[in-house]
Parts: C-alpha cells; sequence; structure tokens
C-alpha cells in the first residue's frame, strides 16, 4: 500500500529526507509555539489525500491534478 500521492513532490522524496524534514518543520512550529502550523493549515490549500500543499503536486495544463 503506498503512502501519499504518486504526484506529489514531497511524497516522492526519499524516506529519510521526509523524516528529516518532518523534523525541521515540527521543530519549527515548537519554536512559533503552534501558530506556524495554525497559519499554515488556515491559510493554505492542502491535498485531501496527503495533507501536502496543493503547490507542490503535479497538475496537468487546465489545473487538474495528472492522476
Amino acid at each position: 500500500m503506498m503512502a501519499g500521492c504518486r504526484d506529489c513532490r514531497t511524497c516522492l522524496l526519499p524516506g529519510f529526507v521526509r523524516m528529516g524534514q518532518d523534523w525541521t518543520v515540527g521543530f519549527m512550529h515548537l519554536c512559533t509555539a503552534g501558530i506556524s502550523w495554525v497559519l499554515k493549515r488556515g491559510t493554505a490549500s492542502h491535498c485531501p489525500q496527503c495533507k501536502h500543499f496543493r503547490s507542490r503536486h503535479l497538475t496537468r495544463r487546465d489545473g487538474s491534478y495528472i492522476d
């Protein structure tokens, strides 16, 4: 079973790289007392499947997802 999207640039990264990103982002959210997390979740559009930014997904010319 695949975790994430097949057209998401973040989901396609190696596991070790994603773990490093998760730790770094978590530390930054902790440093800002959760304000950055609230702003990220409240203002940006996210994929319903993998919860990453929609801008990190590959799209067709008309704006629809490839898969």
